[in-house]
């Protein structure tokens, strides 16, 4: 899963057992878990890590040397701290490979996993008090101590340190964030506001164009919105068949057919405006209206290029909707 310099980081599989017992049987874990743990035991331990790999996708894995041998294990698991579950970085090495710096690139990448693959804003070691050397790796990665606490293996009390670093990158992305906000709640206040006319936010925008320009032909219509052409050719089917869009043959081509509005459409078309002219000024009112062109302008030229990216042939790389833009 994950290969660093010198290790390569992988699922547990009882086939590692035997690394497992000589991790788990040895004087330093008996000093830190205060237990000894049995052969049955070792295996209920790689069971347990298979199961949150299913269950989380992530667990302790078996770090392996990348020549081969299984030097001990390094992961991410969830683990109470006063009543909360906090995301932990893990290790155990075997006796012969400690002190040579392993702890510290199995736990660098574990770190790295969080923070670039998970999007985690926060990672944690737990490390007993008088645990010198894994309060030396976590410092190590930059973590700092942020309250101690009594825990231990077992059910045991003893005093543990609570470690942590914060990632630098922000825990969402704030555009396709507030783009996605913005446009859910705008969405549902037109629903609530054309619901009474039988339209729906998706719709609206249909309406009206066909009221700005009765008799236009179909192909030029569907150039009007930046999005694919066959769901404006479903829009304007549920129109035609709810009464607000009438068709007719384009006698200048066969091949298409011209859209007039409804005494429906036209009757709604005033109620859609001021409701979209009240929605837009009240979702305006954080801005100042003296930043508000060049507001709307920087969000036009984002969602502009939002609809060229999905345009973009598929070698270059980008996203796709499934065809090109009108």
């Amino acid at each position: 899963m994950i290969e660093t310099e010198r290790l390569l980081l992988r699922e547990l599989t009882q086939a590692d057992l035997p690394a497992v017992c000589d991790t788990l049987q040895n004087d330093e874990v008996r000093r830190v878990y205060e237990h000894d743990f049995t052969g049955e035991e070792a295996a209920a331990w790689i069971d347990r890590q298979r199961a949150r790999y299913e269950r989380y996708g992530f667990g302790l894995w078996a770090a392996q040397l990348r020549g081969g041998e299984t030097i001990g294990m390094a992961g991410l698991t969830l683990q109470p701290c006063e009543g909360e579950e906090v995301l932990e970085i893990g290790y155990q090495l075997r006796p012969a490979y400690r002190g040579q710096g392993y702890a510290r690139e199995a736990a660098a990448a574990c770190l790295r996993f969080a923070f670039e693959q998970l999007g985690a804003p926060r990672v944690h070691c737990i490390v007993k008090r008088d645990n010198l050397p894994s309060r030396r790796v976590a410092e190590s990665l930059g973590m700092t101590v942020r309250r101690e606490f009594l825990s231990g293996y077992g059910g045991m009390r003893k005093p543990h340190l609570l470690y942590a670093a914060e990632s630098a990158e922000p825990a969402t992305f704030p555009l396709l964030k507030w783009l996605s906000v913005g446009d859910r709640h705008a969405r549902a206040l037109l629903d609530r506001e054309l619901a009474p006319l039988g339209l729906s936010s998706s719709q609206y925008m249909y309406v009206l164009r066909v009221c700005a320009y009765p008799g236009v032909t179909q192909d030029t219509f569907l150039r009007f919105f930046l999005i694919h052409p066959s769901n404006v050719t479903r829009a304007l089917a549920a129109l035609e068949k709810a009464g607000f869009v009438r068709r007719e043959e384009n006698a200048a081509d066969k091949r298409t057919s011209r859209l007039f509005p409804t005494r429906r459409a036209v009757q709604a078309a005033g109620r859609i405006r001021a409701a979209a002219a009240r929605w837009q000024e009240q979702m305006l009112e954080p801005v100042p209206r003296e930043e508000r062109e060049r507001f709307l302008s920087w969000l036009s030229a984002v969602s502009l290029r939002a609809a060229a990216l999905c345009a973009e042939p598929q070698e270059s790389g980008g996203p796709k909707d499934g065809g090109p833009l009108p």
